[in-house]
């Protein structure tokens, strides 16, 4: 078992020195990709920030695994004890196109339990994490655990590019008080674990896009699921959501009529 406050202190570094790469690459000429369509993008930055975070790991922790976003040989073991699932720029398109709302997810497993989740709000400088049994921060400040709202009480976030004729986005839309979208899953995140929004609910994702929130949903009492109701698993791909305890099961209701 490895020491937590100082792998914090760790992460905590390498952001400090990979954000200012980030935020100055803005200005440059960026070397844009597609991956398995148009509007799936990945830019020389998303390579950059994780082969800057996988040196990092590897250089300090040599026998630790690493699942990556950008990179295929990357591959998850059978022995988990200690797991590390990045995603160097959340939100491509956002970065591409708004120069703002994306992100840097990190998070930490051992033995398949989640210790250390890292939601890194570049253009805002707001450092969101949550660490095994000691809660979950925003720059150093506690955040507290929210109190429970209903589906009909609260905003949700929810990803609308595969919904379009679905009969559960016109439930979703009519029974929440309303749907709000960042296009950044980590960002919309953050809207749930500050209360913001009751849910963000997805329907594709990799390890990647949900690892570090499920720490958060741990030590701020969220629910986490696929739409169907069944436990995630941080190595989990497909549909899930992140949810206030007091919208969970309507929500969950209305997201069963997905395959429908």
């Amino acid at each position: 078992m490895e020491n937590l406050q100082i792998i914090h202190t760790q992460i905590v570094e390498w952001l400090n020195e990979i954000v200012p790469i980030i935020k100055g690459s803005l200005s440059e000429e960026l070397i844009i990709e597609t991956k398995l369509n148009r509007k799936d993008l990945v830019t020389n930055i998303d390579k950059k920030v994780q082969d800057f975070l996988v040196q990092k790991i590897k250089g300090t922790y040599p026998a630790h695994i690493i699942v990556g976003e950008e990179s295929p040989e990357l591959k998850i073991r059978d022995k988990r004890e200690h797991v590390w699932i990045i995603d160097p720029i959340d939100g491509t398109a956002n970065f591409v196109k708004q120069q703002d709302h994306f992100c840097i997810l990190i998070a930490y497993y051992e033995n398949d339990i989640g210790k250390l989740g890292y939601i890194f709000d570049v253009m805002n400088d707001d450092l969101y994490y949550a660490i095994e049994n000691k809660g979950a921060f925003v720059n150093d400040e506690k955040l507290p655990i929210q109190k429970e709202v209903t589906l009909q009480e609260g905003l949700i976030s929810a990803d609308v590019r595969d919904w379009a004729g679905k009969e559960c986005f016109g439930r979703l839309a009519e029974e929440s008080f309303g749907i709000r979208y960042f296009g950044c899953g980590g960002i919309d995140s953050i809207h749930v674990i500050t209360g913001k929004f009751v849910a963000f609910a997805t329907s594709k994702s990799g390890p990647w896009d949900l690892a570090a929130q499920l720490v958060f949903a741990k030590e701020l009492g969220l629910k986490a699921s696929h739409f169907d109701g069944r436990k995630l698993h941080y190595l989990d791909r497909g549909d899930w959501v992140l949810s206030n305890k007091g919208a969970y099961d309507d929500l969950i209701n209305i997201l069963k009529g997905w395959n429908c």
